[in-house]
């Protein structure tokens, strides 16, 4: 009786901003997300649906389907950002809401279980944390679950997330979160974006630099898997053989791609905070230091230490590393060469 009267006082003075990002919806799966966004145990929320620049006839269905619940609000915008800028300005809307406490995102073709907001508001409270989030099972386009675990089958081990480690490899999906609305200062804006950058992996960041982050093992969303997803899953996602199997797949190919994206990542990281005294985030991926990646080998030790997963993701940038280190020492030398070849030419 205690736990319903304090939901019912929660309620009364906690309210929830969502932001679902829409972009040409799978109709029958965008119906089924926002059914269960309105059968949500937490009543207290309101839900800006984000559109990114969809056809007109999606933008009449989505008007449609929510024509009737007030809690919802259309945006709908003639440019298209992609999904890491719409949820920014998802985010844009939301802050414009004073009463709103916490934050959640939303997929266009997911289905939320009716306690998920309830249960991650109280998890976030409890705990203190400035955001939570949990497991998702994965399901097909038939609603069918194809593993009861997105956690376990990509191999995450959240709970062992560092900042250096969360660099590394992201473990926190969007859709599954909750954060507090004091975080929004930090947040935003979002970095200038790179490819492969996501809006949870860089809320999940400010998140756990600035204080504590919650990892419920529960799933609170069916999490659907379809050829149209923006971000799929991978199992075993970050171990040394999955990384492998994707070289001998790219033809053993090595660009500097991924460690440039680690490195921009963390140095948006640490701008964003190099204004606090107690900020002392050092970059693994640092460009300048020529130490053949002995920074990033100390986190892949981290990685198999905590059980963390990403040895893999780890080994692949520290390649890249070594190449860069050597190609830079190459430079310096024929540049030496250059200089006393010169000079000698000059003392003839």
């Amino acid at each position: 009786m205690s736990n319903l009267v304090n939901s019912i006082q929660l309620q009364g003075s906690e309210k929830i901003g969502i932001v679902l990002a829409t972009y040409n919806p799978h109709l029958e799966y965008f119906h089924k997300q926002i059914q269960s966004i309105q059968n949500q145990t937490w009543r207290n929320w309101v839900c800006h649906i984000v559109d990114d620049c969809s056809l007109p006839k999606y933008q009449a269905e989505i008007k449609k389907t929510i024509d009737n619940d007030s809690r919802f609000i259309c945006h709908f915008h003639s440019d298209n950002l992609k999904h890491y800028y719409n949820f920014e300005r998802g985010l844009q809307y939301c802050i414009q809401d004073p009463t709103i406490t916490a934050i959640a995102f939303s997929d266009q073709d997911d289905i939320w279980e009716a306690e998920k907001l309830e249960i991650l508001l109280a998890e976030l409270r409890s705990k203190q944390v400035l955001l939570v989030h949990s497991d998702l099972k994965l399901i097909n386009s038939q609603d069918e679950t194809i593993h009861p675990s997105t956690w376990d089958f990509e191999g995450r081990n959240p709970e062992k997330a560092t900042v250096e480690l969360l660099l590394l490899r992201n473990v926190v999906t969007g859709c599954s979160l909750l954060f507090c609305t004091s975080l929004i200062p930090y947040i935003l804006p979002f970095p200038k974006h790179e490819f492969g950058w996501h809006h949870d992996w860089w809320v999940a960041l400010v998140a756990i630099k600035k204080g504590k982050i919650a990892h419920l093992r529960q799933p609170l969303i069916r999490y659907r898997i379809h050829n149209s997803n923006t971000v799929g899953v991978v199992q075993d996602a970050g171990k040394i053989y999955t990384e492998f199997i994707v070289w001998t797949r790219n033809k053993y190919r090595i660009t500097g791609k991924s460690y440039l994206f680690h490195y921009n990542l963390s140095k948006a990281l640490a701008d964003r905070f190099q204004n606090e005294t107690n900020s002392s985030l050092i970059n693994p991926f640092d460009t300048l230091r020529l130490d053949f990646g002995l920074g990033i080998l100390k986190l892949c030790y981290q990685s198999w230490q905590n059980r963390y997963g990403s040895e893999g993701i780890a080994l692949r940038i520290w390649i890249i590393k070594v190449l860069f280190d050597i190609k830079k020492i190459k430079n310096y030398i024929f540049k030496f060469l250059s200089i006393s070849q010169y000079n000698n030419i000059q003392n003839k």
